[in-house]
């Protein structure tokens, strides 16, 4: 009876170990503008080569289109869904992007999470870019999303919100905390790259959680550049996997909730938030 229980425990410890596992995929795109069919079409190629043990693949802002304000574009919405559902189903991993999308005649910045059983949830982005049409011709999100997924628990955010520190706070629940990894999928330009990769690593360290920032790459219709810098950083703000600069790429990495947990434990700021 001891051995079988003793059997039991070795397996419950490796069960454990594997759900503390994420094996990421950052896509950083070179989208082209308003070419959804050829954009669909290219990713695909691509993901070809996607590595397969990956749990969760994240495309950047708005992929399908690129950061748009021709709302005519949201027809394509459902298309992309779809896209996404057959690279969830095929290649059995969660998929989450960006999409511009219409609902009740509103328009969203819309990010949705597909999981591989093709269930689905979407967070619309609450701060739009005030300095351009963004927060003109689209509507504001109003609430936050944080979803569970392989025993990790996951906020979803998308490019400006990152620059807002309280929208994104983590919160202590005596001592479980909201959220293990920030994911903020963005269309974020080379002008600026500067403060993405710092809001990135700063909003790790004071989140005490992972954090997935997947930006697109290339050159869009109206000359603004985008070199991509996309990151997923650890708990203390360190990089742990980065795509090079304006190269259209996958980037795999494979994170760690216990390691997450332990730093969490041996340093344990969360108890002096408000």
């Amino acid at each position: 009876m001891d051995i079988t229980k003793s059997r039991i425990n070795k397996m419950e410890s490796k069960i454990n170990k594997m759900e503390s596992k994420m094996n990421i995929t950052m896509f950083q795109a070179d989208t082209i503008e308003n070419q959804v069919e050829e954009n669909i079409a290219r990713y695909s190629k691509i993901l070809r080569n996607l590595n397969p043990t990956t749990d969760l693949l994240i495309f950047p802002e708005m992929f399908l289109t690129g950061f748009t304000f021709d709302t005519a574009m949201a027809k394509w919405a459902n298309i992309g869904l779809e896209f996404m559902k057959n690279i969830a189903e095929a290649h059995k991993t969660a998929v989450c992007g960006s999409i511009l999308t219409e609902e009740g005649g509103k328009y969203f910045n819309r990010s949705y999470f597909v999981y591989p059983d093709l269930s689905i949830k979407h967070y619309d982005k609450h701060h739009l870019f005030s300095i351009s049409e963004e927060s003109k011709l689209l509507t504001a999100g109003s609430k936050r999303l944080t979803l569970n997924y392989k025993n990790w628990n996951i906020r979803l955010i998308t490019c400006y919100d990152i620059r807002f520190g309280s929208w994104v706070q983590n919160i202590n629940r005596d001592g479980v905390l909201d959220y293990d990894l920030l994911i903020c999928p963005s269309s974020w330009v080379d002008s600026r790259i500067h403060a993405f990769d710092t809001l990135l690593a700063s909003r790790a360290i004071e989140n005490q959680s992972f954090v997935a920032g997947v930006n697109r790459c290339g050159t869009d219709a109206s000359g603004l550049i985008y070199s991509g810098h996309s990151a997923v950083l650890d708990f203390k703000g360190k990089v742990v996997a980065a795509a090079n600069d304006k190269n259209e790429e996958l980037v795999f990495c494979s994170l760690d909730r216990e390691q997450l947990l332990r730093f969490r434990n041996a340093f344990p700021v969360w108890r002096d938030w408000e």
